[in-house]
């Protein structure tokens, strides 16, 4: 089976408009690879922004077209359902503040040509959590089915709800009362982030796009899911290029500092230049003299395999590897190591359960 070369990969996703080099079997790997990571849409604004001389192969435009179809309808979804959600949250005066791929695609303060979402994310004060979950259940937002456990988990150690799905539509909600695990010890000072929301020009809040930047950093290495980790990168670097000044910085390493994320942002700085090698990070990195030891050279060799789209037409050795490494990383900043090791033992106990019994377990 013929594959994509890793590093040719990364050079493609670095510079778009190199992609009119391509010939057109190694333009059918390309997208089944991009397919993987939801980036179809995202390559073909990308081309069109930059590359007005490239000539697609028809059967290439012709999926890429549909890919970019697809996406601008599912924003339009998007737009809608946090209107929505702002409006019914509005009745019991409760503020949302949309996250990550919803706040992209609704805030003019972000490029989101091509972004497509997995579910809509928002963040709640914790006082207003409950009436929030009550307001949206009477209007037709369902919690999804949990078992006690589960249930027991996502209130007393997360810093969200159980998923909510709109009953009609389909849309799933994540709901939040803060950006990481409170249980970790590691959860960041949710006051600072409240403090630089701001409010768009449709009515909506979400994050300034530091702090949206601080946020997307936490989610990808905090936690143990990769799977579209590639997008959260390209995410993060289109912020840095679009809001590259001083203050920005400032802001940036204001949160950082203060919520002790300076290894996370280090390791970040050094995943973005490795990916992207664009001028906006380096010069970061030698302003704030970042350099990478043994223990973050190691890190950096698992995320940067790791966020790579899970594909086997895309050459990645040792991917398995990093992915196992990054994924146990992420379970153990969720929680401390001994309510890790009773976690872990449930779920075990869980799954083992559901396959031998064939049925979960209600608890």
């Amino acid at each position: 089976m013929k594959q994509l070369d890793l590093n040719q990969f990364i050079a493609l996703i670095a510079e778009p408009q190199k992609t009119k080099l391509l010939s057109a079997s190694d333009w059918e790997i390309l997208l089944w690879v991009l397919d993987t990571a939801r980036l179809e849409a995202w390559l073909f604004a990308q081309i069109k922004q930059h590359s007005t001389s490239c000539i697609l192969p028809p059967t290439v435009a012709s999926r890429l077209t549909s890919a970019t179809i697809y996406a601008e309808r599912q924003q339009q979804q998007v737009r809608f359902e946090c209107q929505t959600i702002a409006s019914l949250l509005a009745e019991k005066q409760v503020e949302p503040l949309f996250l990550k791929g919803a706040a992209y695609v609704i805030s003019s303060q972000f490029y989101s040509a091509g972004r497509v979402c997995s579910d809509i994310d928002a963040l709640v004060q914790h006082n207003d959590l409950e009436t929030s979950e009550r307001h949206l259940k009477m209007n037709m937002w369902l919690s999804q089915e949990v078992d006690d456990y589960d249930d027991k988990y996502y209130r007393e150690y997360a810093h969200e709800i159980p998923p909510m799905m709109q009953s009609e539509r389909g849309t799933v909600l994540d709901l939040h009362h803060n950006l990481f695990l409170p249980v970790s010890g590691r959860a960041p000072n949710i006051s600072q982030f409240w403090a630089l929301r701001t409010r768009n020009e449709n009515g909506l809040s979400t994050l300034k796009p530091a702090a949206a930047l601080v946020h997307s950093m936490i989610h990808l290495l905090m936690n143990e899911e990769v799977t579209y980790g590639l997008r959260d990168c390209l995410d993060m670097q289109s912020i840095i290029d679009t809001h590259n000044s001083e203050s920005f910085w400032l802001e940036v390493s204001t949160l950082v500092v203060d919520n002790d994320f300076t290894h996370e942002y280090q390791l970040l700085l050094l995943l973005l230049d490795s990916l992207f090698g664009r001028e906006t990070v380096k010069q970061q990195i030698l302003a704030q003299q970042i350099t990478a030891d043994t223990k973050t050279r190691f890190w950096l060799w698992c995320y940067r395999k790791a966020v790579m789209p899970d594909h086997p037409q895309l050459c990645n050795p040792y991917a398995g590897v990093a992915r196992a490494a990054v994924y146990c990383r992420g379970h153990s900043q969720k929680m401390p190591l001994a309510t890790l090791l009773k976690h872990s033992t449930v779920k075990l106990y869980k799954a083992a359960r559901k396959a031998l019994v064939g049925e979960a377990d209600k608890e």
